[in-house]
């Protein structure tokens, strides 16, 4: 690196920067590698803890966060960023979505297809982050737009009428130290016996952030219904999120499996969750990715993906088998079913695990210091 890039200064704008969301982490990763390149790199958010970013390397600046919900409090703080960097004059500054910005776009979500695919219907005119995004991907100041999933990639291209050439598919990447078969096994009898598992009973479970509507928790619960048809008293089912249990749980009663049914709030340890399930499931209606896949399939547990979550991508070549319609209630009871029949689920699993190394956190890493390196060159 030369001398002037060591001393230039990137700046990844966030309005919120807390180590539990994948956005976080996704900016956290990608201060990691714009120090790793030589730039001092500042964050700039509404909201975050200082000694976060420190960990990373790169130092945060809050700025003053309109207080009152609607639109205009996502163009204020395009607005707040602006101000800042006509001050500072960053090299390179990184948007996450509600910022414009010359260089780089990290997109996280489809609010649009999101709507469409979850409710049939088109967002209503105003939408909050829609309005930013909107205003953010139809100006095309940037050179390049970030995505999560090629799915992401073709939404993107024909709804704002991006160039491919512009648009570059990274997915997120996953902590091998954290998330491995070895680690993942070793805690399966205390969480197992923790959730009242026993040896004949097999887990399976949907383990999320939250947004249950979006993740299809519904879906999940007519699954558990049907499985508990065709295996009676054969199989217990996790739900693992931070969102309202309550309508889920009524479902569940009405459809006479809510004694089959475990349900918890987000934990620390979720590695051990992972360890302790037979299969993860995810037939999320839209899941731009997804990490919690990616991590599941890291700790060797076989897996099952709905179409539109984007690491279904990974499982294409070789696994296709494992990637379903959301609302085709029946194909997955199916597929369960004949997994759970299978001898060798656990091979399974372990073949998925050697799949996913190539998406390790520090290869990642390595990813995007190349994709941020091929930015400052042009």
């Amino acid at each position: 690196m030369t001398s002037d890039l060591q001393a230039s200064l990137a700046v990844i704008a966030i309005r919120q920067v807390e180590k539990s969301t994948g956005a976080s982490r996704n900016a956290f990763e990608q201060a990691v590698a714009l120090k790793a390149l030589g730039y001092r790199v500042v964050i700039l958010a509404e909201r975050g803890r200082h000694e976060l970013a420190e960990r990373f390397g790169a130092e945060l600046v809050l700025l003053w966060r309109w207080p009152f919900k609607g639109p205009f409090r996502r163009f204020w703080f395009n607005r707040r960023v602006q101000a800042w960097c006509r001050r500072h004059r960053p090299a390179l500054l990184v948007s996450h979505g509600d910022v414009e910005t010359p260089d780089v776009v990290y997109m996280h979500n489809c609010v649009h297809l999101a709507s469409q695919l979850i409710h049939g219907r088109d967002l209503p005119a105003g939408h909050e982050v829609a309005a930013i995004h909107d205003h953010v991907l139809k100006g095309g100041k940037f050179r390049r737009v970030a995505v999560n999933s090629r799915m992401m990639a073709n939404d993107f291209r024909d709804r704002y009428g991006i160039d491919e050439s512009r648009i570059e598919i990274s997915y997120p990447g996953y902590d091998p130290e954290i998330f491995n078969f070895e680690r993942a096994t070793a805690g399966r009898p205390v969480r197992r016996r923790e959730l009242g598992i026993g040896d004949d009973t097999q887990l399976i479970g949907l383990i999320t952030s939250g947004n249950f509507t979006k993740r299809n928790v519904a879906g999940f619960v007519e699954m558990a219904a049907g499985l508990e048809q065709r295996l009676p008293g054969r199989c217990r089912f996790l739900v693992v999120g931070k969102d309202d249990f309550a309508p889920y749980q009524r479902q569940a009663e009405q459809a006479g499996v809510a004694e089959r049914f475990i349900w918890r709030t987000t934990v620390s340890d979720v590695e051990t969750l992972y360890g302790a399930l037979d299969i993860f499931v995810l037939p999320a209606h839209v899941e731009e990715f997804g990490r919690v896949s990616l991590e599941a399939m890291a700790c060797g547990t076989p897996v099952l993906l709905s179409s539109t979550t984007g690491a279904a991508e990974l499982l294409e070549a070789d696994h296709g088998d494992l990637i379903l319609d959301s609302r085709d209630t029946d194909a997955w009871v199916d597929c369960l079913e004949r997994m759970l029949n299978e001898e060798d689920l656990k091979l399974l699993g372990q073949s998925l695990a050697a799949q996913v190394t190539d998406f390790s956190y520090q290869k990642q890493t390595e990813k995007l210091k190349s994709s941020f390196a091929t930015i400052m060159a042009t």
